[in-house]
C-alpha cells in the first residue's frame, strides 16, 4: 500500500501563493497601468542577481567547489541567495550533493522518475526528513553557517528592496507587483526547471547513465545552467555551457570576477575527456543502430567502428598526457627560478617535436574514424 503523501504547509502555502498572486495581479497590473521602464529594470535586476547568486554560488561554489572565492564574493552570494527562498546554502547544498550521488534513484531528493512535477516543485511541498549531510567542508565556513542561521531574515531584507525604489519613486505598488512578487515566482521556477525539464528534454551528448540533458532552450532561462548533461558528467567543472558558443553568463560572470582577482583557481575538465566522450557516445549509438540490421553486413562495420574509435581515443589520450607534462615542466621550471635561455630553448624544441608527432598521429585517428562512421552509416542506409 502507498505511504500517503503529507505536505508541510508552510512550503506548499509559499509556492502556490506567490504563484496564484503573480497570476492576478501581473495581468491586473498591466491592464490597469501598464509596465513602467523602472519596474521592469528592477525586475530585471533582482532576477538576474539573484538568480546567479543561486547558479554561482549556491550551486557551482558552494556545492561542487568548482573555484575559489574571496570573502566578500562569498558573502554577497550568501546574501543575495537567500533572497532565492530556497533554503540556505548549506542545506541547498546537501540536497543538491545527495541529487547528485544518487541521481534518478529513490534517494535522489527530486528524482525524475517519480515525475515532471515532482521533480519541479512537489519535492519542495512534501513534509519529508532530509537531514543536512555531506557538507562537513562547508560547515567550517563561518558565513555559510552565519546564512544558515539567519537565511529568512536575510532573505526578506533583499527580496523587498525594490520596496524601498518603490517608496522613492512614488510606485510601491508596482515594485510589489514586479520587484517582489513576480521575482520569487520567476527566481523559484527558472531554478526548478533544472530539475524537471534538464531532465527530460534534450540530448545526452556526454553520458546517457543519468537523465540528465543538454537544453540549449533553458540556458538562457537559467543563467547557463541548462547543459546538464555536461554537469552531470563533470559536475565539479566551474562551467556548465563549456564550449565557446554555448550560453553561460554564468561562466562569463565568473570570468570577470577571475580578471580582478575577486575568484579563481577555475576547475575544468580537458578537451581531450569531452571529446572521448562524446566519441563514445556516438560509437555507441551507432552500434546500437547497427545491431538492429543485418548482423551479415554490420558485424565487420562494428568491428571497425571500434578500432577506430580507440585508435582515436588513445591518441586524444596522449596527447592530453601531453599537454599534463608540460605543464608540469613549466611549473618545475618556474620553481627553479630564471632558466638558462639555452635550456629552455632546448626544452621549448622538445614539445614542440613532439606535439607535432602528437598531432599527426590525431589526425591520422580523425580520419580513419570518420571513415568507419561514414561506412557505418552508408551501409545503415542502404539497410
Amino acid at each position: 500500500m502507498t505511504e500517503a503523501r503529507r505536505w508541510d504547509l508552510l512550503n506548499t502555502l509559499f509556492l502556490t501563493g506567490t504563484l496564484a498572486l503573480a497570476l492576478m495581479l501581473v495581468p491586473w497590473r498591466l491592464a490597469t497601468v501598464g509596465l513602467r521602464w523602472s519596474e521592469a529594470l528592477v525586475f530585471l535586476a533582482m532576477t538576474f542577481t539573484i538568480g546567479t547568486a543561486i547558479t554561482a554560488g549556491y550551486h557551482r561554489l558552494f556545492s561542487h567547489r568548482a573555484y575559489k572565492a574571496t570573502k566578500a564574493v562569498r558573502f554577497l552570494f550568501l546574501c543575495l541567495g537567500a533572497a532565492a527562498f530556497e533554503n540556505s546554502a548549506l542545506k541547498w547544498s546537501s540536497d543538491h550533493r545527495v541529487h547528485h550521488q544518487h541521481v534518478d534513484t529513490d534517494q535522489d531528493p527530486y528524482s525524475i522518475r517519480h515525475g515532471f512535477w515532482y521533480a519541479h516543485w512537489t519535492w519542495v511541498m512534501e513534509s519529508r526528513d532530509l537531514p543536512i549531510a555531506g557538507v562537513a567542508d562547508l560547515e567550517k565556513d563561518p558565513l555559510v553557517r552565519w546564512q544558515h542561521r539567519n537565511h529568512f531574515l536575510i532573505g526578506a531584507v533583499v527580496a523587498t528592496l525594490p520596496l524601498w525604489i518603490g517608496l522613492a519613486t512614488g510606485n510601491l505598488l508596482g515594485h510589489l507587483v514586479f520587484g517582489v512578487v513576480l521575482r520569487i515566482v520567476t527566481t523559484h521556477h527558472t531554478t526548478f526547471l533544472i530539475n524537471s525539464a534538464a531532465h527530460k528534454f534534450g540530448s545526452r551528448p556526454y553520458t546517457d547513465a543519468n537523465t540528465a540533458r543538454d537544453n540549449w532552450l533553458l540556458a538562457p532561462l537559467t543563467y547557463g545552467e541548462g547543459f546538464h548533461n555536461f554537469h552531470h558528467q563533470w559536475q565539479w567543472d566551474y562551467r556548465n555551457g563549456a564550449l565557446w558558443y554555448q550560453w553561460d553568463t554564468t561562466k562569463w560572470l565568473l570570468s570577470v570576477l577571475g580578471w580582478l582577482g575577486l575568484v579563481g583557481q577555475f576547475r575544468r575538465v580537458s578537451t581531450e575527456a569531452m571529446i572521448r566522450a562524446r566519441l563514445l557516445m556516438e560509437e555507441k549509438r551507432l552500434r546500437e543502430r547497427l545491431l538492429r540490421a543485418n548482423p551479415a553486413v554490420t558485424t565487420v562495420l562494428q568491428a571497425r567502428l571500434g578500432a577506430a574509435r580507440l585508435q582515436l581515443d588513445s591518441a586524444l589520450a596522449s596527447l592530453h598526457e601531453r599537454h599534463e607534462a608540460w605543464s608540469h615542466k613549466k611549473a618545475e621550471w618556474r620553481a627553479k627560478g630564471v632558466a638558462k635561455a639555452e635550456a629552455w630553448q632546448a626544452v621549448k624544441a622538445e614539445r614542440r617535436a613532439a606535439l607535432a608527432q602528437h598531432r599527426l598521429e590525431l589526425k591520422t585517428a580523425w580520419a580513419e574514424w570518420k571513415a568507419a562512421r561514414l561506412e557505418a552509416q552508408a551501409a545503415l542506409a542502404y539497410v
